[in-house]
């Protein structure tokens, strides 16, 4: 929101009685992956990577949790491979991750070839950088749509790890390609100085949970502002303004 995207559901911080709450209406799928650590209630749940080596537990019964608002089932998503999605394989790169010229063959593919579709990829990298979120493999749009929509941010999960580690290659949409909206380079600018820190304490300062991040996590998303910044001044400096600074109603096309 304060980026200015909008892409994201609605999300609000909760503490939620895992005993009181969640047991009761949990699916026996669910209930069957319930265990007790110590004193603690814990889950490993139903998923692709859900382990049960690996399970997430209460603080006794508490757990720190939030609540997401759907969409109504009318406005169905399609989902898609994110263009540069990495491999997850062990010495396996994406051909993105050693060939700098990239941009120029998605340039040539659908829905990237014209429309917002690849401006849209660019912010996602620019919000995913910021928050340290480098599992971005695939993104949703609604459905039939013919990349005229947005590009819906969905499975943010993977943010706020490390904040002394600076994952570079989560911003290889923007330094590949070079161009940025007027809009998103406008908000960054004004977002400096502390404003974007300031802003997300105030944001957050409201929420069941707050504190939601930390102090270093917030001094982070001061300094890896200032490393996106700087990376569109290198293409600006390379390029010019008038090609990087893409005007948001442009029709852009890139045939």
């Amino acid at each position: 929101r304060i980026l200015g995207f909008r892409r994201a559901p609605l999300v609000v911080g909760r503490f939620v009685n895992l005993r009181t709450e969640i047991k009761p209406v949990a699916t026996e799928q669910l209930l069957g992956t319930f265990m007790t650590v110590g004193n603690n209630t814990c889950f490993y749940g139903k998923c692709y990577y859900c382990r049960e080596t690996e399970p997430a537990c209460a603080d006794g019964d508490v757990m720190e949790g939030s609540v997401t608002l759907w969409l109504p089932d009318v406005w169905p998503l399609q989902k898609h491979r994110h263009p540069w999605g990495r491999t997850y394989r062990e010495g396996k790169l994406a051909r993105w991750e050693y060939d700098e010229s990239y941009c120029d063959a998605v340039k040539k593919t659908s829905p990237y070839d014209s429309g917002p579709r690849l401006l849209d990829i660019i912010d996602t990298a620019i919000f995913d950088y910021l928050i340290g979120n480098a599992d971005r493999h695939h993104y949703e749009s609604f459905q039939d749509d013919e990349g005229a929509s947005m590009l819906i941010l969905l499975d943010n999960a993977k943010s706020f790890g490390n904040p002394a580690l600076d994952e570079r290659s989560i911003l290889a949409p923007l330094y590949q390609c070079c161009i940025i909206r007027v809009s998103t380079w406008n908000r960054l600018n004004y977002l400096k100085n502390g404003v974007l820190k300031s802003a997300l304490k105030t944001a957050m300062s409201h929420d069941p949970i707050s504190p939601v991040l930390s102090e270093p996590h917030l001094d982070a998303l001061e300094q890896r502002l200032l490393s996106i910044l700087a990376t569109v001044k290198q293409c600006t400096d390379q390029f010019g303004p008038d090609v990087v600074l893409v005007e948001d109603r442009m029709t852009l096309s890139h045939l």
